[in-house]
């Protein structure tokens, strides 16, 4: 049986590991458009701060493909994928072909469409060499901008801080992380850059980014201010790399439509991680929920079905954990409720940097926001993905007394 595998990250990887383990003489060959072996992305911005050594992003030796027996094809982009006759074409002409496939290739950032977006000086960070450009960079600059409301904002602006820039980090919405945080979880993280030096500004972005002979100068924000930068990092948003499914015949919206599976509607073509749409139960729909977490489990998932199995995900939440200067951050499902029709409880909090929020609906756990102590993070998580009933053990969720098979088991009965 061969195996073919488009993306070397944590789905992709994964997948290839529950494969190897459950069919050891089968043909895997992973394909990626980066030169390297696998790493960890969230790693890169404590790589980028100096807070973590160059090889310490990487999640595998050098030795791992020949140990496990994969072919690795680094450096290759797919330019299409032909499901009719089951082959893949690389940029360059060369073909390969499969008897199943998984495309697990990950996600690219969004442009920013302003003046002056194109000066050198403008980065991006999503892989190793955004990351290797960047230290670089910030050996000769004295300041930078970030926009992004969002954990790679906050990451960039936090690296240009520790690497002794001065770091200016604008927001467009009202408060930092608008899509997951209320307005209590935010003032927590934008008090603690506010300490570290970070130079916070809501409801602002960039209007245009000033140059001199080709390189970034500074910016001029929404609001007029103009702000020297030798360094503009954007971060506002990703998008799944599907240009090169274009004609494959599988079902796309934003991203891969996928059934519980990880499977296709083309038979033996599967997909996982930040292109795929799975079905999101608080949500009700298929969505991408783009996490290292949820990635590593799809690829589990899809690999274990490509080696003959039957394994099923049980569906997927938002799940998302950040550490900004060591303060951890996590939230999880509806952790902003859409409307009215749900039950909040904060309880005591906050309190000081810590902070509890549970968002029920008819006595179901749908979401969670958990800052500074997130040790029941995984929890909570399962609790809303299996829809319990928690009615009865509200007060013990939020104290965080509670035994999780109790609860699952009392519904049950």
């Amino acid at each position: 049986m061969k195996h073919m595998i488009i993306g070397n990250g944590g789905a992709g990887i994964r997948a290839a590991e529950v494969i190897r383990a459950r069919d050891t003489g089968a043909d895997i060959t992973i394909v990626d458009e980066e030169p390297y072996r696998c790493y960890y992305r969230m790693m890169l911005p404590d790589f980028i701060s100096g807070w973590k050594e160059f090889d310490a992003v990487f999640t595998v030796p050098e030795s791992y493909y020949r140990d496990k027996r994969f072919e690795f094809l680094p450096s290759s982009r797919v330019s299409s994928v032909q499901t009719g006759i089951s082959t893949v074409k690389l940029v360059g002409g060369r073909e390969l072909g499969y008897d199943r496939l998984l495309i697990a290739s990950g996600a690219f950032p969004r442009r920013l469409e302003v003046p002056g977006v194109g000066l050198d000086g403008v980065v991006t960070l999503r892989t190793l060499d955004d990351a290797l450009n960047i230290v670089e960079r910030c050996k000769t600059a004295r300041s930078a901008v970030t926009l992004g409301g969002g954990l790679l904002g906050v990451e960039l602006a936090r690296c240009f801080n520790e690497r002794g820039l001065a770091s200016h980090y604008l927001i467009r919405e009202d408060r930092f992380w608008p899509q997951m945080l209320d307005a209590a979880g935010s003032a927590i993280v934008e008090r603690l850059l506010a300490k570290k030096g970070v130079m916070l500004a809501t409801e602002e972005t960039i209007a245009e980014i000033k140059g001199e002979r080709g390189r970034v100068a500074g910016v001029i924000t929404s609001k007029g201010r103009e702000l020297e930068a030798q360094i503009v990092g954007i971060s506002v948003g990703v998008a799944p790399r599907l240009a090169f499914l274009a004609g494959s015949g599988l079902e796309m919206n934003l991203g891969i439509r996928v059934d519980d599976h990880m499977r296709t509607n083309v038979p033996e073509v599967f997909a996982a991680g930040d292109v795929a749409e799975a079905y999101d139960v608080v949500h009700n729909e298929h969505r991408i929920n783009t996490s290292y977490m949820n990635a590593r489990r799809q690829g589990e998932v899809a690999g274990a079905n490509m080696a003959g199995g039957d394994e099923a995900q049980g569906g997927t939440i938002p799940f998302n954990l950040i550490r900004i200067y060591g303060l951890s951050v996590t939230c999880m499902g509806l952790s902003l409720p859409p409307d009215e029709g749900y039950d909040i409880f904060t309880g005591p909090f906050p309190q000081g940097d810590q902070y509890k929020k549970l968002v029920l609906k008819d006595d179901v756990l749908v979401g969670a926001t958990l800052i500074g102590d997130v040790k029941e993070a995984t929890k909570l998580e399962e609790l809303i993905k299996k829809g319990v009933k928690v009615k009865g053990a509200k007060e013990k969720l939020m104290e965080g007394d509670f035994d999780l098979s109790e609860i699952v088991n009392k519904s049950a009965g």
